[in-house]
């Protein structure tokens, strides 16, 4: 828990959830300049940001969806967190093979050529057709798939970036409260009483907030 302020005066934010989530919306509060509390009932990353596919990628799927904007913000993000962490998100190739009586190549390379074109690509590698018959045991694909295409998203530490998130907050003067449970919350005319509970001890307190961000997962 940082010391830069007492916590007994209102905060503006107070955000409840310790994952991937409740880390960054308290990074960027923090960052900008709003007095922050995070809560985490548990360990940070305790949950499903520990439990995760580890991928950090642009959402390939939605663009059979013609959902262009968000693709577009999840590259961007791919690429930002790709600066950002580069000690905990690392390149990935996929190989996508041509499978007979699906989607026709064309519609997969279109769609590869737009996941690759739709936000900035500095860090990774863009997409390559491959014929399997000149890759050695075929990749582990049998005599059934021909060709394939190769294109890159990225893999990722899950827990240590949310870790990462949680240091960064503090270290911008963000309140950590690990261990916490919000265990209640009352609207005032104002913003919020919250009453906070350390899990280790029981012990509870209250505290105010012009913000509550649920973040807290399933």
């Amino acid at each position: 828990m940082t010391a830069a302020v007492s916590p007994s005066s209102p905060f503006d934010v107070v955000v409840v959830g310790g994952g991937i989530n409740g880390a960054g919306i308290a990074l960027q509060a923090a960052a900008s300049g709003l007095k922050t509390a995070l809560l985490e009932s548990h360990d940070f990353a305790s949950g499903t940001s520990s439990r995760s596919s580890k991928l950090i990628h642009g959402g390939l799927r939605y663009l059979e969806y013609f959902d262009f904007k968000l693709v577009r913000e999840s590259l961007g993000e791919r690429e930002a967190v790709m600066t950002l962490a580069p000690h905990l998100v690392w390149p990935l190739r996929f190989v996508m093979p041509i499978v007979p009586g699906g989607k026709p190549a064309w519609l997969i390379r279109s769609g590869l050529f737009l996941y690759d074109r739709l936000a900035p690509r500095h860090a990774l590698a863009g997409t390559e057709s491959l014929d399997l018959a000149k890759v050695p045991d075929h990749m582990g694909f049998d005599g059934t798939y021909r060709r394939a295409y190769v294109y890159s998203d990225c893999w990722a530490d899950d827990a240590r970036l949310v870790v990462a998130n949680v240091i960064a907050a503090a270290e911008m003067g963000a309140w950590i409260f690990p261990r916490t449970a919000l265990h209640a919350a009352q609207r005032q005319p104002n913003g919020w009483r919250l009453t906070i509970e350390d899990i280790d001890s029981g012990a509870t307190r209250d505290i105010a907030a012009s913000v509550l961000v649920n973040a807290a997962g399933p």
